[in-house]
């Protein structure tokens, strides 16, 4: 987990979430990915074991049922609701 030695100041304001994503809610470089359904905090500890268990994006010749099992492994680390998303043009996993 990244995180600076020293700060001047240990805790830090969050601010607000609101509104809906303006960009990368498309699946890029894979053929499959994990999108979230609702705003909320992801710690690094929740996306260090998610990606440990595959997350965000899987593709490279990977069978469509190993992509989505281990997506929705990914999923269950985290705090947030979230579901898979192929990409835009990919219909049951052909390209």
């Amino acid at each position: 987990m990244l995180m600076p030695k020293r700060v001047k100041y240990r805790k830090q304001m969050r601010g607000r979430m609101k509104g809906m994503a303006q960009r990368g809610a498309e699946v890029h470089f894979g053929d499959f990915g994990l999108q979230a359904l609702e705003p909320g905090w992801v710690s690094a500890r929740q996306i260090e074991a998610a990606r440990r268990a595959i997350l965000f994006e899987v593709g490279g010749g990977l069978p469509e049922e190993a992509a989505k099992e281990a997506l929705r492994l990914a999923s269950y680390k985290l705090s947030i609701k979230s579901k898979i998303v192929p990409r835009y043009g990919i219909v049951g996993g052909e390209k």
